[in-house]
């Protein structure tokens, strides 16, 4: 098992495999930048642009904390591992633990997140009337607390010993024991992804039923005086639509390999080369969603360009702040000198 390597032997079998560790840490490295930058932009961007500050976005601004989390923090301590071959965490064993409930805890509310997303688009769509009273600013709170209480509550048994977490030597990081209960693993399959996923096929099926309908009803409509109504999902629904939809079908694609993996090797026996190939799709999932909205939504776009505009001003305030100061401070002290000079010149005199 992994706790069990990790605690008899810090020396990891791959240590020496420098061609995949050095193709692993590069990835990294990467994925520790872009992701960090990506979602600092998009969680920026939902409470600063005008056009993203509502509360459903406060989901997706949840999605990337949790990413963020991955990205920045278990990204930083994949590097650790692998430049100390396993050492550090032989030596700190709590802190990996701490890195393994972090890890399957933000791992898990990408997927609830995205299911949020999705119910909180199906109840704005098609059930508009009862939105403001599902969604208000109190029971946003509660829901994003209860986000993070669901995904720590599957990772817990692996604290009350039904899993366990522990340092893995072949992708060099803390994570969780995946060879120590297959009947964890399967609960964390369900509970992870396969709940949340059967939350995102209700709304859609349901969302793409009520678009067919509008449709049909705007058909029939041939009297143009006719006063009824027809609620019609309007251009800014259909481009995060497009977003989430996006970002499911690029979720389901990167974590396929890893599900298979740690599902089907139950012995952990398949090569080191697909596992590190698996955690790496696994991780840039985090690290490219900003990507994926910049390039699908228009208003994300926008927003990140208002951040880095409002960014670069603040730098440019600051800095002349600094050389206003400078060139204040450097008046000030050759009118100081000009003083005493005068001084001295009148006491001789």
């Amino acid at each position: 098992m992994i706790s069990e390597g990790i605690q008899s032997t810090p020396f990891s079998p791959w240590a020496d495999d420098y061609g995949i560790n050095t193709f692993f840490l590069v990835c990294t490295i990467l994925m520790l930048f872009v992701g960090t930058v990506g979602n600092i932009l998009v969680i920026g961007s939902v409470f600063v642009h005008k056009k993203l500050r509502n509360l459903g976005n406060i989901f997706i601004a949840n999605l990337a904390t949790a990413d963020l989390c991955v990205s920045a923090f278990i990204n930083s301590f994949g590097i650790v591992g692998l430049i100390t071959k396993g050492w550090y965490f032989y030596y700190h064993s709590a802190l990996c633990t701490a890195i393994g409930v972090i890890c399957i805890t933000s791992c898990s509310c990408s997927m609830w997140s995205i299911a949020s997303i999705s119910v909180n688009r199906y109840i704005c769509i098609c059930h508009r009337f009862f939105y403001p009273s599902v969604y208000n600013k109190k029971t946003v709170i509660f829901m994003i607390a209860g986000l993070w209480t669901t995904c720590f509550l599957i990772d817990l048994p692996n604290l009350l010993g039904w899993g366990d977490h522990g340092f893995d030597p072949k992708i060099m990081l803390c994570t969780y024991d995946y060879t120590k209960a297959y009947s964890y693993t399967f609960f964390f399959i369900v509970t992870g992804f396969g709940i949340p996923l059967a939350a995102i096929t209700f709304s859609y099926t349901n969302i793409l039923k009520f678009a067919m309908a509008t449709k049909r009803e705007l058909r029939n409509i041939t009297n143009k005086d006719d006063d009824k109504k027809t609620r019609v999902i309007d251009s800014s629904d259909l481009r995060l639509l497009k977003s989430i939809l996006t970002i499911l079908v690029v979720f389901l694609i990167m974590w396929s390999p890893y599900a298979i993996i740690v599902v089907f090797d139950k012995n952990a026996t398949w090569s080191r080369g697909v596992y590190v190939v698996a955690v790496i799709l696994a991780h840039l999932n985090s690290s490219i969603n900003s990507i994926l909205y910049a390039a699908t939504n228009k208003n994300f776009r926008e927003g990140y360009w208002h951040l880095l505009s409002m960014f670069f001003c603040s730098c440019c305030r600051i800095c002349r702040t600094r050389q206003t100061g400078d060139y204040k401070s450097k008046s000030d002290s050759l009118a100081t000198i000009e003083t005493s000079v005068s001084n001295v010149a009148l006491n001789q005199r």
